[in-house]
């Protein structure tokens, strides 16, 4: 009887240890978050049938597409879901470098554009952050850049980018090589962290600005050699 009385606080132990787990999330995990919110509000509100339908008030006279109100109402779902679901930076990914955490958090400003921030957290501080408000995270990073010592918050703002304009959203993470940490988004390096000496060495805030980019191609060009091949060549040496 002691026997099963312990497995069975075992098993549920360890349901409950696995449950708090923090995984891997891609940007498209939150963007479906962000889709099936839009949805529910846009049937709460009676602009789509349970068949995803637009209903009769809301549906222009030719049958297809939103009306004038229609459309008014669903921008102004959007815009309420966006800031509710992106008031926050989302977790993405955290690793472990001896006594600290660093984690990668993702989240949305306006429409479209798409911005990444890298926070570092002590192990005893550490407690799988699903979110950090984004107010915190400004603070530090305005305190870090006026060379102050961030003494109220449990964590550390490193660095961040965005992308305004062409984006890089797929295969977003973080890894450890050498030392360092390398930010990589749409299979290129955009941000270097010596975690030795604590010193970001290369970054670039918005990519697309300072390229003067066209196109996503030129932006990812001028990223490869001024920023992805020297993040290379520091890592590899």
């Amino acid at each position: 009887m002691k026997t099963i009385l312990f497995l069975m606080a075992y098993y549920f132990l360890s349901v409950n240890l696995y449950s708090q787990k923090l995984e891997y999330r891609s940007v498209d995990y939150y963007f479906d978050l962000v889709e099936k919110l839009e949805i529910d509000k846009l049937k709460e509100e009676k602009l789509i049938d349970k068949d995803l339908n637009v209903t009769k008030k809301y549906r222009k006279d030719t049958g297809k597409g939103l009306n004038d109100e229609g459309r008014k109402k669903y921008l102004d779902i959007k815009i309420n879901v966006l800031k509710s679901v992106f008031k926050n930076y989302l977790y993405q990914q955290h690793l472990e470098y001896e006594q600290d955490i660093y984690g990668l958090y993702f989240s949305m400003a306006g429409f479209d554009d798409t911005e990444w921030c890298i926070i570092k957290w002590r192990k005893d501080k550490w407690n799988n952050q699903e979110k950090v408000d984004k107010k915190l995270v400004h603070n530090s990073e305005m305190e870090l850049e006026e060379g102050k010592n961030v003494v109220n918050l449990d964590f550390i703002f490193i660095c961040s980018n965005y992308d305004e304009g062409p984006k890089n959203l797929d295969g977003v993470k973080i890894f450890i090589k050498n030392n360092y940490l390398i930010m990589e988004r749409g299979g290129l390096y955009h941000s270097l962290f010596d975690l030795k000496n604590q010193k970001v060495l290369v970054n670039e805030t918005c990519p697309w600005c300072k390229s003067e980019a066209e196109s996503k191609e030129k932006m990812n060009l001028w990223i490869k050699e001024n920023l992805h091949d020297k993040i290379e060549k520091i890592i590899n040496e």
